[in-house]
């Protein structure tokens, strides 16, 4: 059995997404009591296969071990520290099938699609990452606007399309637009439409590091330019209307390092919140303002010394941004960024037994109403190193190792999606309104200030309650 093979996947994007919209009808139908009731696995050749009759001789990265994938049957859940505000909270981490139930039962479908790494649209996708990173991202320093990189999103775009159907293909009618639209055209070297994210410790110019903390996209600092929501989501039309679209912001998330034999990035996994009663609620977060971080102890160059000494790569950023940056105030690093950032602080998510957290190594979600950030692997008590086993246990130890000391190099390529849900004319029967959009048209969502914590949502009328 090929590494790929072992995944174990649920049914197939193509055939499980799709047969969801027949299938399920209203978002309301789930019942989380069917959490242990399987569906009937329809499996993909795994690309090692096809390649014996086609020309691809070369797979991505990510998934070029054999070992990858190998034992991903074995792990349904694993233990990661998540980066809540205050401190990192071990937590459980669903994964693999653990995560495909979780998802399921918690009624999140709409918000969160895990990839099968043998996807023929992400096996595509990948390769155009590969083949065009040096001409494209590397010249764009790792971010850049959609237009740059056409070929990518519509690859990016054929993903959403089989993921989500009824808010992405234009068969159910769905609508995908590429990019956030936080600037217009005439700010593209600002736009932030795809992205990589390297390791802290590589030698390199790039500032987009694995985030380790917990945020949604709208919240967070990178610029957006003025009166950017009602450019990006025109025709949302406001409570009562008879009119409007309903708008979701989709990531698609990949990894491009490669995976472990738990079917996981080695280190720094994406993980992500599955939201609160199927989006109809918020979760309880504070608003923290810069001043609630004065006082902070910063690492002393003692302390920075030792670390050096454990790693010498981790001077790498030190170094890159003494030749790079002059000192500035706090204010001033904000110019080119969001002007809003500063005054209406920064939503911190409040821990809670409840939360609900899952990781993929490639995963399509809404990344407006869903948190989600890098946590990092922990052992599930001091006796057992997971990471060390899977190495370990590896075939190729050699190969394993330095696999694993790579760190995690990812690719994020960002859309709008739109559709007409039932509360409005001529919308499909069974569609809600997403809680961004129902915020939006209710007035909780503005450029200066945070969608309010515990808030709560109307998803059939699209409006707050």
């Amino acid at each position: 059995m090929s590494a790929l093979g072992a995944f174990a996947p649920a049914p197939t994007a193509t055939l499980g997404a799709r047969s969801r919209v027949s299938r399920r009808g209203a978002l309301g139908t789930n019942n989380a009591k069917t959490i242990g009731i399987r569906q009937p696995a329809v499996r993909i050749p795994g690309p090692r296969a096809q390649a014996v009759s086609t020309a691809v001789e070369l797979l991505p990265p990510a998934i070029a071990n054999p070992d990858s994938c190998s034992r991903a049957n074995e792990f349904t859940v694993r233990k990661g520290a998540v980066p809540y505000k205050d401190e990192a909270v071990d937590c459980d981490i669903f994964v693999n099938d653990g995560a495909r139930e979780a998802i399921r039962a918690n009624g999140a479908e709409r918000f969160v699609h895990l990839i099968e790494p043998n996807n023929p649209k992400l096996l595509k996708l990948l390769k155009i990452m590969e083949d065009g990173w040096d001409r494209i991202g590397v010249r764009a320093k790792n971010a850049g606007h959609h237009s740059l990189w056409p070929e990518a999103f519509e690859a990016g775009k054929a993903l959403l399309e089989e993921a989500f159907p009824e808010e992405c293909d234009p068969a159910y009618g769905g609508e995908v637009l590429a990019g956030v639209a936080f600037v217009g055209d005439d700010m593209k070297d600002r736009a932030i439409d795809f992205m990589q994210r390297r390791p802290k410790t590589d030698f390199t110019m790039s500032k987009y590091n694995p985030l380790g903390r917990l945020h949604r996209d709208p919240d967070a600092i990178d610029y957006k330019q003025p009166g950017w929501m009602e450019a990006a989501m025109p025709g949302s039309g406001a409570p009562g209307d008879e009119d409007g679209y309903s708008y979701r912001y989709y990531n698609v998330w990949l990894a491009r390092t490669p995976l472990d034999p738990s079917g996981q990035v080695w280190e720094n996994p994406l993980c992500l919140l599955l939201p609160k009663d199927k989006g109809e609620r918020e979760w309880t977060y504070e608003i923290r303002t810069p001043e609630d971080n004065e006082g902070v102890t910063e690492e002393t160059l003692g302390e920075k010394a030792g670390r050096i000494a454990k790693n010498p790569l981790s001077a790498a950023p030190i170094i890159m941004k003494a030749f790079s940056f002059k000192k500035q105030r706090k204010e001033d690093q904000f110019e080119f960024q969001d002007e809003n950032y500063m005054k209406r602080g920064s939503p911190e998510l409040v821990p809670d037994d409840t939360h609900v957290w899952v990781t993929h190594p490639f995963v399509c979600f809404d990344s407006f109403d869903m948190w989600h950030g890098a946590a990092k692997w922990s052992s599930d008590s001091a006796k057992s190193d997971v990471k060390a086993e899977l190495c370990n246990g590896a075939k190729d130890v050699m190969r394993a190792r330095r696999d694993a000391s790579k760190g995690r190099v990812s690719m994020e390529l960002r859309f709008r999606a739109r559709c007409k849900p039932a509360g409005v004319r001529g919308g499909r029967e069974g569609v809600p309104f997403s809680p961004l959009s129902s915020a939006y048209r209710g007035g909780a969502f503005k450029p200066d200030t945070v969608r309010p914590s515990n808030g709560a949502y109307d998803l059939e009328k699209g409006t707050t309650k």
